[in-house]
């Protein structure tokens, strides 16, 4: 992640300058109208500039002033597959005018509020559009008609006209002027919305928060928050013209730490990936952003658990779950091992977050969203990163509080068994529907779910362990009587406990899914997992440098008055930027070994 250059010079006595960027997307991820244009190359492929992240290395060469580089470095069409986005086939003249004007039309068959548009020109050549002429309609009328003068190729085609551009279905993007004589027009990418990047210039401060917890006693958490100048009101609520009606949860933004490296370039990597909360705090002259990760959002309510005596990996659960909240699988990234962790147990009803969280302490797993914003479950590894945490970058007297000793590590564990007699789990005998409807019905837990009805016809039926999902039918107008039959699954439990010390406190752990068939699949046991982790007496805290490389979960030698040889991991790591960084961490001591 970070060049061996900076790591090292991150730990001298006085550091160089540290920097921060947040790149801010004010961007509608649901606009999408479709793009045609009057003007393109036969390798031009119009439908990519709507990517928010496209790299290109080469350009296809072709007859333009000044454009073809004859050193083999640009192929001829057919000769090399490329990949291109839009370019014109309408070339300036020498007065860089268009005599032609290339056009790029976004049409809609729905209505669409925008905030405006942001075009990235060819990043290759720098050549850009000099000159543009906006036409926006709704339906046949014309609602905005604009001239637009770019300076230079790092100007972005933003207008913020927001009276003129509510309830459009028709935009026309003529190119009037390109920047140099006879050249095409090159469009890398076109987003719908203000896609900003904030630097020391215009951010007040910063703090970024983390923190995990190796057996998930809480759910992961990574926010961000940032406060940037707000002297031209953009953000201000009461501002018609403003930006802060278009502000939604779920907005993509990332941060990123740059350090200035001894030969003066500045080496940036990522904070982080985040998500608007959607809280935004406008002050007189500033305005504050809080944003999270992907996790803290599915919270959605999981009703789908079945029981399956055969057993269901962990790993399929936790897909079921994460497709349920519809997230698709370039959004997670599971330990295969899971797929050998079987429980025979029915997910219990809750949010999708919260079910993530019990499968990962079951299989012995951590849960956390990396810098990318990507959901894990992966086991705990024992790997030490030799860079620690010493004097040179402790700021204050670490604060330890050592925690009870533990006398026993207590697993609850689950034994699911099915009544022989089939018993009735609802009825309903004056049900009233006109034509057809959707039931939802909740029972307790059971299996072999079936339906009898009079008055009516189930079309479709879906049944869950305590859940069941029916779309029905009236014959007439007469009430309808719905039964549900099936067998029910009583829950006893016994425990699984493992002592560690001669005294001391229990720690008890339960939850829906822990059963004998998961700890028969499992080297170590759950107890073990649980109890290990309890067992580490010793929690410190203190204020340091700020350390924009580690991430919680890192195993690190720490220095104290009585030990150069601490080994902690890392639960907590707090960064706060106001032009220069400063931070805070929690670790907890996992050990006290000789680090060479």
């Amino acid at each position: 992640m970070a060049s061996k250059e900076m790591i090292e010079q991150l730990k001298k006595p006085k550091r160089n300058f540290g920097f921060l960027r947040v790149n801010f997307n004010i961007i509608d991820p649901d606009t999408n109208p479709t793009l045609t244009s009057n003007s393109e190359e036969i390798y031009s492929d119009l439908e990519a500039i709507k990517q928010a992240d496209i790299i290109q290395t080469k350009n296809y060469a072709t007859l333009e002033k000044n454009f073809w580089i004859l050193n083999g470095s640009q192929p001829i069409y057919g000769s090399e597959k490329l990949d291109q986005t839009y370019v014109s086939s309408f070339m300036s003249d020498e007065n860089c005018k268009f005599g032609e004007e290339a056009c790029i039309i976004l049409t809609s068959n729905i209505y669409l509020t925008t905030l405006g548009l942001s075009m990235v020109f060819d990043s290759i050549d720098e050549n850009y559009a000099k000159k543009l002429n906006v036409k926006a309609y709704r339906d046949e009328s014309l609602i905005m008609n604009k001239e637009y003068t770019l300076d230079s190729y790092k100007d972005r085609l933003i207008f913020a006209d927001n009276e003129e551009l509510v309830r459009w279905n028709r935009i026309e993007i003529f190119f009037v002027e390109s920047s140099l004589p006879f050249r095409r027009i090159r469009v890398n990418q076109l987003l719908f919305g203000i896609k900003e990047t904030y630097t020391d210039d215009n951010i007040i401060s910063a703090e970024s928060k983390e923190k995990t917890t190796m057996i998930n006693s809480e759910l992961p958490t990574h926010t961000f928050k940032f406060t940037i100048e707000n002297m031209n009101k953009l953000f201000n609520p009461d501002n018609p013209q403003g930006w802060y009606r278009y502000i939604l949860q779920q907005q993509p933004i990332s941060y990123e730490w740059g350090y200035q490296l001894d030969d003066g370039t500045i080496e940036w990597i990522l904070g982080g990936n985040m998500l608007l909360t959607g809280s935004v705090d406008v002050g007189e002259n500033q305005v504050t952003f809080s944003t999270t990760t992907l996790i803290n959002y599915l919270t959605k309510v999981y009703k789908k658990g079945v029981y399956n005596a055969n057993g269901r990996s962990l790993y399929d659960l936790a897909v079921d779950v994460l497709e349920d909240s519809e997230i698709d699988s370039s959004q997670y990234n599971l330990w295969e091992g899971l797929k050998l962790i079987k429980t025979d147990a029915p997910l219990p009803k809750l949010e999708a977050r919260q079910l993530l969280q019990i499968i990962a302490t079951t299989g012995n797993c951590i849960l956390f969203t990396n810098r990318e914003n990507i959901i894990n479950i992966q086991p705990f590894s024992y790997v030490l990163n030799p860079d620690g945490m010493d004097y040179d970058f402790i700021t204050s007297q670490p604060v330890v509080n050592v925690q009870s000793e533990l006398y026993n590590s207590i697993v609850y564990i689950n034994h699911y068994l099915i009544e022989e007699n089939v018993s009735e789990l609802f009825k309903n005998e004056s049900l009233e529907l006109i034509g057809a409807g959707t039931l939802e019905v909740e029972y307790d837990l059971a299996t072999n779910i079936s339906a009898s009805i009079t008055g009516g016809t189930i079309l479709n039926a879906n049944y869950y362990g305590r859940y069941a999902v029916l779309e029905i039918s009236s014959d007439g107008d007469s009430p309808i009587s719905l039964i549900l039959s099936g067998n029910k699954i009583t829950n006893s439990q016994t425990i699984d406990s493992k002592q560690y010390n001669a005294d001391g406190e229990n720690i008890e752990y339960k939850n829906d899914i822990v059963t004998q068939m998961v700890e028969n699949s499992k080297t170590k046991k759950l107890k073990e997992f649980i109890g290990d982790w309890y067992n580490n007496r010793n929690i410190y805290s203190f204020s340091n440098r700020g350390d924009i490389l580690k991430d919680t979960r890192t195993i690190m030698p720490i220095e104290t008055d009585f030990s150069s040889s601490l080994i902690g991991y890392l639960v907590e790591n707090n960064i706060k930027y106001d032009g220069a960084w400063s931070g805070d961490s929690v670790v907890v001591k996992v050990g006290d070994n000789n680090v060479d």
